[in-house]
């Protein structure tokens, strides 16, 4: 890592996966990197699964360093090799996102109802980080009371 450089400005520059993975080990997301490390050891094992593309890597660690005061989500890799995350709300909702490499957010969240009858809330699209926020944020206010603080 550069010396005087945020955390923004190392993230942009870093080329590879191992680039971000540092970046992150480096400002206490360590968890988060053992989980993307191991992902993509994963792919480097079996041809047949898909290595994180490192524009959707570096768009999801940018998202989880901006955003800490969600709780740690659950890490996967798509199909097409895009970074993804969710977190279960309530007992039954779910919200989750996929991180395109061009800075764009797709998501879907969908709440568990109060009652059997009741409607359920849900919402989806493709936008930027705070178009996104906006549009999740009646899911990540019910999930932020177990938020996550890794260790520094």
């Amino acid at each position: 890592m550069i010396e005087n450089l945020s955390w923004k400005e190392e993230l942009s520059l870093a080329a590879e996966p191992e680039d971000v993975i540092a970046v992150l080990r480096l400002y206490g997301l360590g968890k988060v990197a053992d989980r993307l490390s191991y992902l993509q050891s994963l792919a480097a094992e079996d041809p047949d699964e898909q290595p994180m593309a490192v524009g959707s890597m570096r768009e999801l660690a940018y998202f989880l360093m901006s955003e800490r005061q969600l709780p740690e989500p659950e890490i996967a890799i798509s199909p097409d090799g895009l970074a993804q995350i969710e977190w279960r709300v309530g007992e039954t909702g779910i919200l989750a996102m996929e991180f395109l490499p061009n800075e764009l957010i797709r998501f879907a969240a969908i709440s568990a109802s109060a009652k059997s009858s009741a409607q359920r809330m849900k919402v989806s699209g493709t936008l930027q980080l705070a178009a996104t926020l906006k549009a999740v944020e009646v899911f990540t206010a019910q999930i932020t009371s177990n938020a996550w603080q890794p260790a520094s």
